[in-house]
């Protein structure tokens, strides 16, 4: 005689028989499997409970035996990504991508723009055959039209990693609620945290009003049920297409001094792409813990300015000559001449620790030779550079440089 009751996360039978033979575990014994499924991935645990009462000479078995089998159902998800064409943010798309499809959900990347355009020949575009092959879905069109460019499909998450302001996140915002979107993530930027003389940046600090991503933030919790945002700073990692450490490499391989700002003690983070992608990830495998919340998306270790330069060489195996300066007295415009804010600019993923039980695993030492061993592939330390902004810093601090 044998019961079962089931529901969509436990199972429990019950099972009384007079054959049953005792385990050679005294007491209980464990028997496990695992399965996936289209939609789903299940594991189930069997364990039958003996039993016993000792007598002089050996242990009895009673012939009644429970059986508790749990099965845990992680849903699969469908997930758009609607990916930015340019700029830092390109590579969190492809990441998040492969992630998710490793992890078996579904995926599709829309990309603004075309196909056929030239920034789709630069990394991490030029690589999206990876995500197709790992079973992902590629499209490219006006994320102001994404329901006529996905063609109707249903999602259950939308990732929003391309609009700076409300004019450009709106249209995907409505479509996605009108389409019965479960879940709504967004990548906004920590560049929207006013300076502090009081680092780092945690969530729930000021913002500056008037900054872009600040009304994409507000919209979202008004419009959805189930929404989070996530804050970026700098971010490496293979594929990347915006000048970070190749900047402090372009002049390491060529002997030339790196002309840093202020003092070069300024606080700064650089998170591996790999880090974005697992803490979204966990924010789509556990909506409840990421729902309303804003996550600081970073690694969880500062770095100065001057430190950067020192583990760019250390990943080159070159020396390095770090020179400071001040902008204004050499007449040169910082934004122009340094990849890099030139004040403190650091924030800490505490919201994903604590809400999310995530972990960081950037390491820069060894994270900047993979960025170096590209740049070297794809032939750069070689390739013409001009430093004009260089030459005039260097000419003002009397500098000398190599030809």
């Amino acid at each position: 005689m044998a019961t079962i009751a089931s529901s969509s996360s436990t199972v429990l039978l019950s099972a009384s028989s007079s054959n049953l033979l005792p385990f050679s575990h005294p007491s209980t014994s464990r028997l496990s499997f695992s399965s996936s499924l289209s939609s789903s991935s299940s594991s189930l645990s069997i364990s039958p409970t003996f039993l016993s009462h000792n007598s002089s000479n050996s242990r009895h078995f009673v012939n009644h035996s429970a059986f508790t089998i749990n099965a845990s159902a992680a849903k699969k998800k469908k997930v758009l990504i609607v990916n930015t064409n340019s700029g830092g943010h390109a590579i969190i798309g492809f990441y998040f991508a492969k992630e998710l499809l490793g992890a078996g959900h579904s995926v599709t990347i829309l990309t603004v723009g075309e196909e056929g355009s030239d920034k789709m020949k630069k990394p991490p575009f030029n690589r999206f055959s990876e995500i197709v092959s790992a079973g992902g879905r590629t499209v490219w069109g006006n994320p102001s039209e994404v329901g006529s460019v996905v063609g109707g499909e249903v999602f259950d998450v939308v990732l929003d990693n391309n609009g700076k302001d409300l004019e450009t996140v709106r249209p995907v915002i409505e479509w996605a609620k009108s389409a019965g979107v479960k879940q709504f993530l967004f990548i906004s930027s920590a560049g929207i945290y006013n300076p502090t003389d009081e680092p780092p940046h945690v969530e729930g600090d000021a913002v500056k009003a008037d900054a872009g991503h600040v009304g994409v933030e507000k919209y979202i919790e008004e419009t959805f049920g189930s929404w989070a945002v996530f804050r970026p700073q700098y971010i490496i990692g293979s594929g990347n297409n915006k000048d970070c450490e190749e900047w402090f490499f372009d002049r390491i391989v060529r002997d030339r001094p790196v002309p840093i700002p202020g003092s070069g003690l300024q606080l700064s983070n650089l998170a591996h792409a790999r880090d974005l992608s697992s803490m979204l990830t966990l924010a789509v495998e556990n909506p409840e813990a990421a729902n309303h919340n804003i996550f600081n998306i970073v690694s969880d270790r500062a770095v100065t300015l001057d430190g950067i330069a020192k583990l760019c060489a250390q990943a080159a195996g070159r020396p390095v000559n770090i020179v400071h300066y001040d902008p204004k007295a050499v007449g040169v415009d910082a934004k122009k001449a340094f990849p890099f804010r030139t004040y403190h600019f650091y924030a800490e993923p505490r919201a994903a620790k604590s809400k999310l039980g995530w972990q960081s695993t950037t390491n820069l030492p060894e994270d900047l030779k993979e960025r170096f061993e590209e740049y070297v592939k794809i032939g750069r330390d070689k390739k013409s550079i001009q430093f004009e902004l260089d030459d005039k810093i260097l000419e003002a601090l009397k500098v000398p440089v190599s030809v």
